[in-house]
């Protein structure tokens, strides 16, 4: 009896699964840029960012994300197929809940990193300014992003059994429809409305309000794409004019704060830091 005891734990020791944990998959898209940024960085960059996370999740092959994309590419009409939707989609396809993915933005030396962790139930995400860096100094920027991030926050599967504690009920986000107008003095938002006096809003939906990631049309033309918190654009986005120029960069409470000011023809023609706007 002792001999076969023996012999069944080493037999369950020598399994790769038992007593170890499984880190979970995610997908990482290719690091998009806008401004100074050459495909040379965007590769280090790209490199950097796989190694970093390869020491929390296990990553998709490359190759097979581009297969899923095409076919999502496919199944969507263009003017559905928005950021946010065709990572949902895509994650859905190959049931994986975690998706990152880094936005450069460069210009005469500075770089603007950004950070995103997507997931099925949230969104979060880290920024960091740096300039003059050069691309050895951005590598460490990215080591403290996927630090600040992901940490120790990464929720590992494993065949140990451990007490669980209660779980927080968090009310997932909705994607739907919801228009923006003035009534009895006061801003708000409703299911239904006209789109040609109201303000229009596409996107993830919790608590009734814009949160997440969702595109606002304004009456006039105007159109903010990016992030919401609490019903007003803040976060990571693009506010784009009728006459073509457009801000870029960070919002909060509907204002730029880090900007970069666009004229139609992609001109640089200032900027806001911190809220201050400075000529070019």
């Amino acid at each position: 009896m002792k001999f076969k005891f023996v012999l069944i734990s080493l037999l369950l020791l020598s399994l790769p699964s038992f007593g170890q944990s499984e880190r979970p998959e995610t997908i990482i898209i290719p690091v998009s840029s806008m401004g100074d940024v050459s495909d040379t960085r965007k590769k280090i960059i790209q490199n950097t960012l796989t190694q970093e996370l390869s020491k929390h999740f296990q990553i998709l092959p490359q190759d097979r994300f581009e297969q899923v994309q095409e076919q999502v590419f496919n199944e969507l009409e263009y003017d559905e197929c928005t950021e946010d939707q065709c990572i949902m989609r895509i994650q859905e396809i190959l049931q994986i809940e975690n998706t990152f993915h880094l936005e450069m933005i460069g210009e005469e030396g500075d770089t603007q990193l950004n950070l995103k962790w997507i997931n099925l139930d949230e969104k979060r995400n880290r920024e960091d300014y740096c300039e003059g860096c050069k691309t050895k100094e951005l590598r460490k920027r990215v080591v403290g992003l996927v630090e600040k991030l992901v940490g120790k926050g990464v929720v590992e599967k494993s065949v140990v059994i451990v007490e669980k504690k209660p779980a927080e009920v968090v009310e997932k986000r909705q994607k739907g429809v919801l228009f923006q107008r003035m009534v009895n003095g006061r801003w708000g938002w409703y299911e239904d409305g006209d789109e040609d006096k109201d303000y229009k809003y596409v996107g993830e939906i919790e608590n009734g309000k814009p949160n997440g990631q969702g595109t606002l049309t304004y009456s006039d033309g105007t159109k903010y794409v990016g992030e919401f918190k609490n019903g007003v654009n803040q976060g990571q986005g693009t506010l784009t004019f009728p006459d073509g120029s457009k801000k870029v960069g960070e919002f909060r409470e509907y204002k730029s704060w880090n900007t970069i000011y666009y004229d139609n023809d992609g001109k640089i023609i200032g900027r806001y830091v911190k809220g201050e706007y400075m000529e070019e």
